[in-house]
């Protein structure tokens, strides 16, 4: 995608150069026709005639420069004819460039995504929008966490909250303070991270937001859970909850519930731990939180050993194994698409997670059963994948794979191989991972597994995708599409048919994009994948921001209210932001 936005920039510029360029070359051929027409005169009558054209040339490049600007700001010509009522000016343009960078960094495009928040928050500061230039620093700061870079972050963060607090902005001085422990988290500061979500949760409070409010206490938990402070954080996870579960977001409510619930776990209290993991598990399903969900099972598996019902027990726990590989088989490069597991809020389940893995794995070592140790491997390989720790991944994957060995193993073989070829993709090798994918795709149809082989596909054609090869990732999406089909798996196939519309949004063919989205779209609601149909609507809007506004703004508006349908509410605010910043 980044040298389709390249070239596309390119053309913008070469457009409006090749415009300039002929009033300069008109404007010459007029100065040099003026001698000719003017032969015969006095030399400073001919220099005369000469300079007044040649002003005339100059005063028509200022009034172009200054059309052309107006029209950038007010979001372009077709933008203009979209036939809704739409903003002008230097800060809606700013909007709408910070709600397209939004978009390329949701898909990972840093670094054209740093160039919109930058340019965006510019004209912010030109427009005197504060509250603009916040939500750019703010963009900017995740981007930078994102890209590995902490402290460029942490500046962007700090840079923020100190803007928000000229301005008396409390809101947004909250949203840097929660952003600030986010990242204080992840560099393991948990003092520093108890101190910014509390104050975050304080302004909260007094702003009466209590989403963020319910956030930041999400976070001041986890920071007391670190620091071994048990009885705060069970005090903090139940106050979480509630406030969650007051403005509707089941995500949430269902990560306090689960972390809540370890606190039980972990002092004996059995029977409050198994109701509130039951309750994380029916919010989880409802959200389609693949992740939480595998997670709430293994802790679910602890419990079952506990009370001396191993059956039970083993069966959780291929369950859990199972939710892992169902969010693997979300392939998509963004944070919208990929897993569709809530990783970033509460980042603790994956500790819990790994201690209850690891039970669960001696659990079925018991059984002295290969392969269904080895099930478990591979689902445990997946979750520490998504969560992006690839070593201890590959190192699973690696175990599965000698516990798979033998003629009736082959899917549980081609599962592990499969994971292994996603962490080489992750890491770059990507030939290496076609490689391996291709071997799981052969053991698959060997043992008849015809879903399992399409899903193979669909790694392959995102290997095809970052190799640059996208016409052969088109005619493998396509493959994997009609696989599908045959399989009367709808959402599957809209899972296809979302890949194509993300590679042709890559190419520059929006039309084709937008085409594939639709249908995708209709397939998700087909199947009562609400979740996926908000993501493929909220595509569609992205894809029309600064090409018909009025558009993007319908289609971003009409994700937002089928994300807080589902019950994700961080996602419905992040559509709803979107919106208002594209009118």
């Amino acid at each position: 995608m980044r040298s389709a936005i390249t070239r596309a920039k390119r053309r913008g510029r070469l457009g409006i150069w090749q415009r300039r360029l002929t009033i300069v070359a008109l404007t010459s051929i007029a100065v040099t026709a003026s001698y000719f027409f003017t032969l015969g005169k006095a030399p400073n009558y001919q220099h005369l005639v000469a300079a007044t054209i040649g002003v005339f040339g100059f005063c028509g490049l200022i009034a172009d420069w200054v059309v052309s600007r107006d029209i950038q700001r007010g979001g372009g010509v077709q933008a203009m004819r979209s036939g809704g009522t739409l903003s002008t000016g230097p800060g809606a343009m700013a909007g709408r460039l910070w709600a397209q960078g939004e978009g390329f960094r949701l898909h990972g495009l840093f670094p054209e995504a740093k160039d919109n928040f930058q340019e965006a928050r510019d004209l912010f500061k030109e427009a005197k929008d504060n509250e603009g230039i916040v939500d750019c620093l703010l963009s900017l700061g995740k981007l930078e966490r994102a890209r590995g870079h902490p402290d460029d972050a942490a500046r962007n963060y700090e840079s923020a909250y100190n803007t928000a607090n000229t301005s008396k902005l409390r809101t947004s001085m909250a949203n840097a303070l929660l952003q600030q422990g986010y990242l204080l988290i992840e560099r393991k500061s948990f003092d520093g991270a108890r101190e910014a979500f509390a104050e975050a949760g304080r302004l909260f409070a007094d702003e009466n937001f209590r989403f963020g409010e319910a956030n930041a206490t999400l976070g001041l938990a986890e920071a007391a859970m670190q620091l071994t402070k048990s009885d705060e954080a069970a005090g903090a996870f139940e106050h979480a909850h509630f406030l969650f579960s007051q403005v509707g977001d089941r995500s949430g409510e269902a990560h306090a519930l689960y972390c809540r619930a370890e606190i039980d776990r972990q002092t004996r209290k059995t029977a409050e731990a198994q109701n509130r993991l039951e309750r994380a598990l029916t919010l989880y399903r409802r959200t389609g939180d693949f992740i939480g969900e595998a997670m709430t099972r293994l802790a679910m598996t602890d419990i079952l050993r506990r009370l001396e019902r191993a059956p039970n027990a083993q069966a959780t726990a291929l369950e859990a194994a199972d939710r892992f590989r169902d969010a693997a088989r979300r392939v998509g490069n963004s944070t919208l698409m990929a897993g569709r597991g809530d990783i970033r809020r509460a980042p603790i389940r994956f500790d819990f997670a790994r201690a209850q893995g690891t039970v669960a794995r001696t659990l079925l070592a018991e059984s002295k059963d290969d392969s269904l140790e080895a099930r478990l491997v591979i689902g445990l390989g997946e979750m520490e994948r998504m969560a992006g720790r690839l070593e201890d991944a590959r190192v699973n994957f690696e175990r599965a794979i000698q516990l798979s060995k033998g003629g009736d193993k082959l899917p549980i073989l081609a599962d592990a191989l499969k994971g292994k070829g996603r962490v080489e993709m992750q890491k770059g090798n990507n030939r290496g991972a076609r490689e391996v994918m291709k071997e799981a795709q052969n053991h698959y149809r060997n043992a008849g597994g015809t879903r399992d082989a399409a899903q193979t596909l669909m790694d392959m054609g995102q290997i095809d995708l970052l190799m640059e090869m996208p016409d052969r990732a088109r005619v493998t999406f396509a493959q994997a599409r009609t696989m599908y089909r045959g399989l009367n798996e709808m959402a599957l196939e809209g899972a296809a048919l979302r890949a194509i519309g993300d590679l042709e949004s890559q190419l520059s063919r929006l039309p084709q994009a937008q085409q594939a989205y639709a249908e995708a779209r209709g397939l998700f609601r087909q199947a009562a994948d609400h979740i996926s149909e908000a993501d493929a609507l909220l595509m569609i809007g992205l894809l029309s921001i600064n090409i018909d506004n009025a558009t993007a703004a319908a289609f971003t508006i009409q994700a937002g209210r089928l994300y807080k349908a589902v019950g994700t509410i961080e996602w419905n605010r992040r559509a709803f932001a979107l919106a208002r910043r594209v009118r």
